[in-house]
């Protein structure tokens, strides 16, 4: 095919012609590389959306001023190497329903203190990228009205939904018990809750 080309090229009589088509291969050759280029760009960022959007725990739905809150499964929080993840997404609709105002959230997360368990939250990130950020920045340890003491992780970042696009988040949230501490027979017993609270407004 190649030879073809070049049988063809050498063919032609005129400097110009010759200029032409060459511009033309070349520009095509371009173009099928560009094209291949962005299909892969776009292959790679629907299987990461896949990735994300798979196994989700928990769905949760916004439309205006409201408090939501969830506690996730205590039991089987046992030391181990490889991090427990849970998923829950956020949206502006539902197959009934859809938010029209725009709303602003913001996510927290409060645990007892029994465990020395350390947690992570991302949000439409694979939590295991390089490039994934965090959304945790520390917690402080607070007491209720009954004494009893909880650590409250804020997230200071909030997050909008335009009341014009039907949009969701997916959060990831990243468990940590080192198996350093099945060592200890003093967490045998303990378990702990972790309470995920969402709240949002109305953006005015």
């Amino acid at each position: 095919m190649i030879n073809s080309f070049r049988d063809k090229i050498l063919s032609i009589r005129y400097f110009k012609e010759k200029t032409k088509l060459i511009l033309f291969l070349l520009g095509l050759i371009l173009i099928l590389f560009f094209a291949r280029y962005l299909f892969g760009l776009a292959y790679s960022r629907y299987e990461v959306r896949a990735k994300i959007n798979a196994n989700i725990d928990k769905a949760l739905y916004i439309f205006e001023d409201e408090k939501i809150s969830f506690n996730l499964d205590p039991n089987g929080i046992i030391p181990r190497d490889d991090p427990y993840t849970y998923k829950f997404s956020v949206s502006n609709f539902n197959a009934s329903k859809e938010s029209d105002v725009d709303i602003s959230y913001k996510v927290s997360i409060r645990t007892t203190t029994n465990l020395p368990i350390q947690l992570k939250l991302y949000r439409n990130e694979l939590y295991d990228s390089e490039t994934s950020v965090n959304l945790l920045n520390g917690s402080s340890v607070v007491q209720d009205e009954d004494s009893a003491w909880y650590r409250v992780y804020n997230v200071t970042d909030e997050f909008e939904f335009l009341y014009t696009s039907k949009s969701t988040d997916v959060f990831t949230l990243v468990i940590n018990f080192p198996s350093v501490y099945s060592e200890n027979p003093i967490y045998a017993d303990y378990i702990e809750n972790i309470e995920v609270t969402l709240e949002s407004k109305q953006i005015i």
